[in-house]
C-alpha cells in the first residue's frame, strides 16, 4: 500500500469518495484499466517505427544472403512475422512496469518498481514528526502499522517501544531519521519524520517535504548505505497539494540533485503500490529521467 501515515486533511479523501460515488461501476472499472494501461503514447509509436526498421533490415539482408528465399517462404509467412514483431513489442512497450536509470557517470541507479516497500531492507516509512502510533490518528493503511502488524509479539512490542521512547522527546524536525534495527531482519527500518501534525490532522508544506528530503540523504550517507527503497514520499493524505505524478517527480529530481553534489548510495528504489503504478506516470517518469541525463533499460 501507499505509505499513508497522515490522517486525512479536510476535503482530500472526502471529496474524493465524493467522486468515486458519481461514477457509475462501467466507469469505474474503464478508469481502472485505462489506469493500468495508459495510452499509446508518442513512446510507443517510435517503438512500432523502430520494430518496423529492424525486421525489414533483417528481411533485406536475408534477401541479399538468400536472393530466392522471399519466394520460398512466402509472403504471407513475412507479413505474419512482421506483424508478430510490431504487435509483441508494443504490448511489452505499453505493459512495462518499471524503470531502471544509470546515471551518466554510472556511480548510480534509480529503479521505479511495483510492490511492496516493506519486502525490501533497508527501506523507509514516513511517520509524523509526532511518530504517532494512535488507532484514533493513524490509518490502518498506513506502512506504521503494516509493519508493525507484520512482527510477531515480542518484535512488535519491542519496536513500539523504541518508537515510544522517541516521542518522549521534542518534536521531530522535518528529516529526521531514526533507525529500527530487530532481530533477524536483513536490514533496519528508517522512520522518516515529515509532516506536522495538528487537530485537523497532519499537514506537510512543500519546505517541509525538501527539509524531508535533505536530511533522508544526509541519513544515508551516514550509514553507508548501499541500496535504499523508499515510498513516494509526500503522496499519503497530507499530498502537499501536489498530485502524485508531481510528488514522484520532486523525489527524483531530489536524489538526482543530492546525488550530483555528493553520491547517496548506489542503487536508490522507488516502490509503488501495483494499484498506483500508473503507465502514464510511468512514461512521465522515464522522460523526465532521461531529460536528466540517465541511460534507461
Amino acid at each position: 500500500m501507499q505509505d499513508r501515515d497522515a490522517v486525512a486533511t479536510p476535503g482530500s479523501s472526502t471529496d474524493a469518495a465524493s467522486d468515486s460515488r458519481l461514477l457509475t461501476p462501467l466507469r469505474r472499472q474503464w478508469r481502472a484499466i485505462k489506469r493500468r494501461t495508459g495510452t499509446v503514447d508518442r513512446e510507443a509509436i517510435q517503438w512500432l517505427f523502430a520494430t518496423c526498421g529492424v525486421i525489414a533490415s533483417g528481411l533485406g539482408v536475408a534477401q541479399f544472403v538468400w536472393p530466392d528465399g522471399s519466394a520460398a517462404v512466402g509472403g504471407w509467412w513475412l507479413l505474419g512475422t512482421l506483424a508478430f514483431g510490431v504487435i509483441g513489442g508494443l504490448v511489452l512497450r505499453v505493459m512495462k512496469r518499471s524503470i531502471r536509470a544509470t546515471s551518466n557517470t554510472r556511480a548510480w541507479t534509480i529503479q521505479v518498481v511495483p510492490g511492496n516497500v516493506l519486502d525490501h531492507r533497508p527501506c523507509v516509512i514516513t511517520t509524523d514528526r509526532r511518530r504517532t502510533l494512535s488507532p484514533e490518528k493513524v490509518a490502518p493503511s498506513s506502512l506504521i502499522v503494516q509493519y508493525l502488524e507484520s512482527l510477531d509479539g515480542a518484535g512488535r512490542t519491542e519496536a513500539e517501544l523504541a518508537i515510544e521512547q522517541m516521542q518522549s522527546g521534542p518534536l521531530s524536525r522535518p528529516g529526521d531519521v531514526q533507525f529500527i534495527e530487530s532481530s533477524g531482519a536483513p536490514g533496519p527500518i528508517l522512520l522518516l519524520a515529515c509532516g506536522r501534525p495538528t487537530r485537523n490532522g497532519t499537514v506537510t508544506t512543500w519546505s517541509h517535504l525538501t527539509q524531508t528530503y535533505d536530511g533522508l540523504w544526509a541519513a544515508v550517507r551516514s550509514r553507508h548505505f548501499d541500496e535504499v527503497s523508499v515510498p513516494v514520499i509526500g503522496a499519503g493524505y497530507s499530498r502537499v497539494s501536489l498530485s502524485h505524478s508531481a510528488v514522484l517527480l520532486a523525489l527524483l529530481l531530489s536524489f538526482h540533485a543530492a546525488s550530483t553534489e555528493r553520491p547517496v548510495c548506489r542503487l536508490l528504489r522507488v516502490v509503488l503500490p501495483p494499484t498506483d503504478a500508473d503507465q502514464e506516470e510511468l512514461v512521465l517518469a522515464r522522460r523526465f529521467l532521461s531529460a536528466l541525463g540517465y541511460s534507461l533499460a
